[in-house]
């Protein structure tokens, strides 16, 4: 991982708990990262194939 990818995550990570984070700008960094490293977020189901036990842990 390069220095510049590792202060992106950085950054994005940390935007969620700054309320005076630029949306914008993590909005762009965000699209840059799902484009680059897609296997960091989680998939994008549509709202009808979710289950009722959707976003809950299973054991």
């Amino acid at each position: 991982m390069t220095d510049t990818l590792a202060r992106m995550l950085f950054e994005t990570w940390a935007a969620q708990y700054d309320p005076e984070a630029d949306a914008d700008f993590v909005r762009q960094q965000h699209g840059v990262l799902s484009i680059m490293r897609p296997h960091l977020y989680p998939p994008q189901v549509p709202e009808t194939f979710r289950g009722p036990k959707w976003g809950t842990r299973w054991r």
